[in-house]
């Protein structure tokens, strides 16, 4: 599958960028868990715009597929994403896909919506969003940890793991932790994201973490919580 025939599958997505010289890339290759469907970010690049992060210079788009490359559709145009957004990632029934966005203008919320591109929503109104959300399959949790600007984070290097109960609005912090590394190098390239990933049974969680100012991966029993 090629960015050409993406863009030819896609013209609500083609017609933005036809006349702006740019370059097309992809990241965030993702099989939802029934292994069916694909979820793919395609960004453009302005030819001008190397580091720069306005919309104006860069676009991104979450696209999916079937697994042999069929039925393409445009799950999030670059628009919704522009007004904020970041870290797309599949729901456990493998329709829906869950994401930081920028809905209603008051900042990032956890939000939703399937593959084919429809029922966009909020999962809850109020609750701030932020870090690597993933949806637990009791649809009413959400799993997800903090960047070190973000306003979870407790400005002294150690964010949270954050376990949010969507539909009563109430907020558990199951582990506080050093992610700052010693070194973070040129634009924060040596950074550690926590990142947050289930097991299978959705018991166990892995994520990264630096107590001594290295990176260290742990393993969490989550069997209590949920």
């Amino acid at each position: 599958m090629s960015f050409a025939e993406i863009v030819d599958e896609l013209p609500e997505m083609r017609r933005p960028l036809e006349g702006h010289p740019g370059a097309l890339y992809g990241f965030h290759v993702k099989w939802n868990p029934q292994g069916t469907r694909l979820m793919f970010v395609v960004r453009w690049r302005r030819a001008d715009g190397f580091g720069r992060r306005e919309g104006a210079f860069r676009k991104n788009h979450v696209v999916t597929m079937n697994a042999d490359g069929s039925d393409i559709r445009l799950a999030l145009p670059a628009g919704v994403w522009a007004k904020g957004g970041h870290h797309p990632n599949w729901c456990p029934d493998g329709e829906h896909i869950i994401q930081n966005l920028n809905l209603f203008g008051t900042g990032l919320r956890f939000a939703s919506y399937r593959y084919d591109g429809t029922d966009l929503r909020a999962l809850h109104a109020d609750i701030p969003g932020g870090g690597h959300p993933t949806l637990h399959p009791d649809n009413r949790h959400v799993l997800t940890d903090a960047y070190t600007r973000e306003y979870a984070a407790f400005g002294d290097g150690t964010t949270p793991l954050r376990w949010i109960n969507v539909r009563s609005g109430e907020e558990m912090m199951l582990a506080r932790m050093r992610t700052t590394p010693l070194v973070e190098g040129p634009m924060d390239c040596l950074r550690v994201d926590p990142h947050p990933a289930w097991d299978r049974s959705f018991c166990r969680i892995v994520f990264n973490t630096c107590p001594e100012g290295r990176r260290r991966v742990f393993i969490a029993d989550l069997t209590a919580s949920v």
